[in-house]
């Protein structure tokens, strides 16, 4: 009884490590982006709402449309998508979309 508990133990704290080693490796896999897009009213926002995350197939984890700003910030998986295929699914639904390099939004501040 006490050899079947101590095997227990042992594979319940191997799955736990193992559940959490994949936790951190989902982690490395995304990545963040801004796009400048040509929004100016809630009908595009909610066109964009509505089927960005599925015309990105499936890479899209989160998402912001902010039509004051006229921009939308993605968080992504790489294994999925990377920028190029993100700024051509927002163009599929229309919209021109130019890349907000990181260094440029630190020179708006």
């Amino acid at each position: 009884m006490k050899t079947w508990m101590k095997m227990w133990a042992f594979c319940l704290m191997a799955l736990v490590i193992c559940v959490n080693a994949d936790a951190k490796n989902d982690k490395k896999k995304e990545a963040e982006v801004t796009f400048s897009v040509a929004i100016d009213c809630e009908g595009c926002k909610a066109k964009l709402d509505a089927k960005l995350p599925f015309i990105a197939k499936g890479a899209v984890k989160d998402f912001k449309v902010d039509v004051a700003t006229q921009t939308i910030w993605i968080r992504y998986n790489t294994k999925k998508a990377d920028v190029a295929a993100l700024e051509a699914a927002i163009e599929k639904l229309g919209y021109e979309a130019e890349e907000i390099k990181p260094e440029e939004k630190e020179s708006e501040k």
